[in-house]
């Protein structure tokens, strides 16, 4: 690094993009004006972060990039400030404020040179490959032709909107929407063997991964799933009142990223959040194929078909915005960049350090593991640099140390949690000694028999072999970089650093998998935090997996091989379109998926509910999916105080499903069929004198259970012949 002066129009831009967010937050103008200004804030700011820090890329990719890296900052901040004071507009001011300002500071002192050497030792550079005049316009009208499929495709989603409760998504949508997404997977993979300009694809490439996770977005017209009910609460009343306390270290990332944003629009809360992780992720291609393209000079199509195969990956943690799902779309950019960092030092070190940070803090358990990582690479860089002068020895056992650190981060990092917050975490250490049990652990439950439909034969059996293919293909990438050549080639380096990634990753889903227990959550979600470490794995892997397929496209367009290219066009597709399948709830021959989505019924029913207590004590009893609706509509309206002695923890007037005693009590409700006995149990923990007790329709013993109630309740009414609500008063000795 060395110092620089800062120019005049650098600091006359950086003031006018930082006016134009501080602006936006404070203008009572229209919503389309403020996010104008607020998109004006972000590129600006970011097309001046990647002018400073990344000077050899075109303007597309440095307003791109930087943007990414200057909300990554923007999470950073505002994470801090948040936690240490809140988030309401004054001090969402001073964020915005400070993040460029604090930029401006820094690149006057520093610039980083990085190097924008192409490597070309895979014979990627193909003379004449997308520069031709009639490939750019077959490139163009591919282009348009795949942009107007995905918007036929899109249509077809909005008219499946419902707001009905429905166990699956696809019991609403044609199947002329998986005919779409098949062409449009099917044509990317085309494109790039048939040497297509792959830049002009890049558009059709990010709606098709747009349409792979928007589909809960538009069927479920009153929401998906239970957690974003609740982190949209949150989010909605850290808008409201600048903070939610307590506040724990995990999730501000998130929290505060969409108050600054919903602050900047004037609100829209919900829909930001609803919206936020799947753009991020469809996002992901374009950093793929920027990855791919500096990393090893493929031509665009190579680099745009090799981008596809990101939708063969476990898509469900994608398909709504949970801390969770927003840290892992972060992870994998972050994995991209960590690989172009390494290859030819195109970012500069403190890019990818800057993302996996906003990840940690978004979720620790995506962002820790991914620190380590990152520290990885960055020390493997360093390994010919300002380390030569050690022994290699010296510097490998160090390399070795902090592997081993990384593969057990998230069990101390548990351990440590634990002995602050006192929620106790046990390790199982019967199962380590007796190994035999490690590999029952493991083992994935065996596949259903064959059902003798093509279609689903196909799907299932891809999610039964989809970890052990996606790892295979890591695999051959890190061999494939790693051949030939000392540690002081680059691409040699990248493949010890995601191998060691890797195997960091996967040591901490081992040790969460068959050693590490959470007592404190329900059953069935225990198993729940090894899992997400599964598919983080396939995650970090994905860049090397990407680099081994792209090698095969380029081995197919130098030979030829018609009747492979058609295999693997139509193999492609179809794996595409069996991720989305898969990252859906399902009800098929195979599986039936028991949860039913949160309706418009169960919206009104908590809505009489409110009414008819007419602003009194009370508690409710009901499923899931009418807690989210009451989420939904009041937010964390009441808490009460146990007065149970064994049970000390504040009570929810709604059950959370999460292991706490109303819901414990909301199981014997339906057990005992609507009896009085119980409800008067949910009015002693709570002290509310009526409870009330929801029954969906939907219930296999739904029938039996309403007669019961009837009998007991001392007043019922129906809602749209859906929900049954009964209510219990408390009656005197």
């Amino acid at each position: 690094m060395k110092a620089l002066s800062l120019d005049r129009n650098y600091i006359v831009f950086c003031a006018l993009f930082t006016a134009a967010g501080a602006l936006a937050l404070i203008l009572p103008v229209s919503v389309i004006l403020r996010a104008s200004l607020a998109a004006a804030y972000f590129i600006g700011n970011g097309w001046l972060i990647g002018d400073r820090f990344m000077p050899g890329e075109g303007a597309f990719w440095k307003a791109f990039l930087g943007s990414m890296l200057f909300s990554s900052l923007l999470i950073l901040a505002g994470s801090a400030v948040y936690f240490i004071f809140n988030l309401g507009l004054a001090m969402t001011a001073v964020t915005v404020i400070l993040v460029p300002a604090a930029l401006l500071l820094a690149v006057g002192r520093f610039r980083v040179e990085t190097s924008v050497v192409l490597n070309g030792s895979d014979g990627a550079r193909e003379d004449g490959d997308g520069t031709h005049i009639a490939t750019r316009i077959a490139g163009i009208v591919v282009a348009l032709a795949l942009a107007a499929l995905a918007v036929y495709a899109y249509g077809l989603l909005d008219g499946a909107a419902t707001d009905i409760s429905v166990r699956s998504p696809w019991d609403s949508v044609p199947r002329m929407f998986f005919i779409a997404l098949f062409l449009l997977a099917a044509a990317a993979s085309a494109a790039a063997i048939g040497r297509i300009s792959g830049a002009a694809t890049l558009v059709p490439l990010v709606g098709l991964s747009l349409l792979a996770t928007i589909v809960a977005i538009e069927v479920y017209s009153v929401g998906f799933g239970f957690d974003p009910f609740i982190h949209q609460a949150t989010e909605r009343h850290i808008f409201e009142f600048g903070q939610m306390t307590p506040k724990p270290f995990y999730y501000l990332g998130q929290y505060a990223f969409v108050t600054i944003l919903a602050r900047m629009v004037g609100g829209q809360v919900a829909l930001i959040d609803t919206w936020l992780a799947p753009i991020v992720f469809s996002l992901a291609p374009l950093v793929a194929y920027w990855s791919l393209r500096r990393s090893f000079s493929w031509p665009p199509a190579v680099a745009a078909g090799a981008s596809t195969i990101l939708l063969a990956l476990p898509l469900s943690s994608f398909v709504m915005t949970t801390p969770q799902g927003l840290a892992n779309a972060l992870l994998l950019m972050t994995a991209f960049v960590c690989l172009a960092f390494a290859v030819t030092r195109a970012v500069p070190g403190w890019a990818p350090v800057a993302m996996a940070l906003a990840t940690a803090v978004i979720h620790p358990l995506a962002g820790v593991p991914l620190l380590m990582f990152v520290f990885l690479t960055l020390y493997l860089e360093a390994y010919e640099g300002p380390l030569r002068r050690l022994p290699g020895l010296a510097r490998w056992a160090v390399f070795v140390k902090l592997v081993l650190v990384a593969s057990v981060a998230l069990p101390l990092m548990f351990l440590a949690n634990s002995l602050v917050s006192g929620v106790g975490v046990t390790f199982d250490t019967e199962t380590v000694r007796a190994p035999t049990e490690i590999f029952a652990e493991l083992r994935s439950p065996d596949i259903e028999t064959r059902q003798f439909s093509a279609v689903l034969d196909f799907v299932y059996s891809w999610r039964s072999v989809r970890w052990s293919a996606l790892a295979l293909a890591g695999l051959a990438g890190i061999v494939l970089l790693a051949l030939g050549g000392t540690m002081r080639d680059s691409k040699k380096r990248a493949a010890v650093a995601f191998g060691a990634g890797a195997f960091a990753f996967l040591a901490n889903f081992l040790l969460l998998k068959v050693w590490v227990e959470f007592p404190f959550l329900i059953e069935y979600e225990r198993a729940n935090f090894a899992d997400r470490l599964a598919e983080l794995t396939l995650f970090v892997l994905a860049p090397v997996a990407l680099y081994a397929f792209g090698r095969l496209l380029l081995r197919i367009r130098k030979c030829g091989f018609p009747s492979l290219a058609a295999g693997l066009i139509v193999l492609v597709a179809a794996v595409t379109v069996s991720s989305v399948y898969l990252a859906y709830p399902r009800r098929d021959k195979y599986e039936s998926s028991r949860g039913w989505s949160t309706s418009a019924s169960d919206v009104e029913a908590v809505r009489l509910i409110d009414q008819d207590a007419d602003g009194e004590d009370y508690v409710v009893l009901a499923n899931q999916s009418v807690s989210a609706a009451a989420v939904r509509e009041f937010g964390f309206v009441k808490y009460y105080r146990s007065l149970d002695a064994a049970y000390p923890e504040d009570v929810f007037l709604y059950p959370i499903p999460t292991g706490g005693r109303l819901y414990s009590i909301f199981l014997d409700m339906n057990d005992a069929k609507g009896t009085r006995a119980v409800a008067e149990r949910a009015m002693d923990l709570t002290g509310a004198d009526t409870a009330y007790f929801i029954v969906n329709h939907y219930w296999w013993s739904a029938q039996s259970i309403t007669i019961n109630a009837k009998q007991e309740a001392d007043a019922w009414w129906e809602v749209n012949e859906k929900d049954w609500v009964f209510k219990y008063e408390r009656r005197g000795d």
